[in-house]
């Protein structure tokens, strides 16, 4: 067993060095949790406030999509609200009145919705 302390020992490694590794790799540990705990922190925030808002939309469109479904058809035609982004023109929520023959669309509520913008049957 030697004897000398371990800085007198000449063992071929640079404690200092591998002391910094270490410390490297430390550093770089706690760096990569922060980064994680900070991404989780920021969904944990901004979900809620997104899930939110899109129930609040969805209700108030399912209303006014009732509301333009009455006023152009029968009380007794189901209504449905939709968001979609197929299509420029109708991009948002939009408002079908579900028949029979298919399904209609009654009026544009838009991105935000809102009171019901009624499309005209006949273009002219």
């Amino acid at each position: 067993m030697d004897d000398d302390p371990r800085e007198l020992r000449d063992d071929g490694f640079d404690d200092d060095l591998l002391d910094e590794l270490e410390s490297a790799n430390r550093f770089e540990r706690r760096r990569r949790v922060m980064k994680w705990v900070a991404i989780a922190t920021m969904l944990a925030m901004v979900v809620p406030g997104v899930l939110t808002t899109f129930g609040i939309a969805q209700s108030t469109a399912a209303r006014s999509c009732r509301l333009a479904v009455d006023l152009a058809a029968s009380e007794r035609t189901t209504a449905r609200a939709a968001f979609e982004l197929t299509n420029l023109e109708t991009i948002g929520w939009n408002c079908y009145a579900v028949t029979a023959a298919g399904e209609v669309r009654v009026a544009m509520l838009g991105l935000i919705p809102g009171p019901p913008r009624l499309v005209p049957a006949v273009s002219s």
